[in-house]
């Protein structure tokens, strides 16, 4: 068991890179893996080890789809919109850190985004701002 979990820690460091060497070393690792005479314990934690790999996949693709959809409905407005504005006064953040979330920036080795709850907030000040737009006229 030992070995098979030695086996597992290295493969699992190789989940997710796209350079040609990881993922021959991560094809290499799964088949020797599945060439080791396994106990029916080894073989559902390699089943387990593999479902959750998946199941990460799987989810930093929701979030890949998450951040295409918010940068796509801003595309034409984020040259418009005050971004300073809302960081500074909706989040309390820099405009960096807006910007960060809405492009899906790397920070520190992870991709960041807007939360649910930072879209809700987003989506306020959009409506704030447009509301107090739209209530503005010049007399002269």
């Amino acid at each position: 068991m030992d070995n098979l979990q030695e086996k597992l820690a290295e493969l699992k460091t190789y989940i997710g890179k796209t350079d040609e060497e990881s993922k021959a070393r991560f094809d290499s690792l799964s088949a020797e893996i599945k060439a080791m005479k396994l106990t029916d314990e080894e073989k559902t934690i390699f089943s387990n080890f593999m479902m959750q790999g998946l199941e990460d996949i799987s989810n930093s693709m929701d979030v890949i789809e998450r951040e295409l959809r918010i940068r796509e409905q801003l595309k034409e407005a984020v040259e418009i919109l005050p971004l300073a504005y809302i960081a500074r006064n909706y989040f309390g953040k820099s405009a960096s850190w807006l910007y960060q979330r809405i492009n899906g920036y790397k920070v520190r080795g992870k991709v960041y985004t807007l939360n649910h709850e930072e879209i809700g907030i987003f989506n306020r000040a959009l409506k704030e701002i447009g509301e107090k737009i739209g209530s503005l006229s010049i007399t002269g």
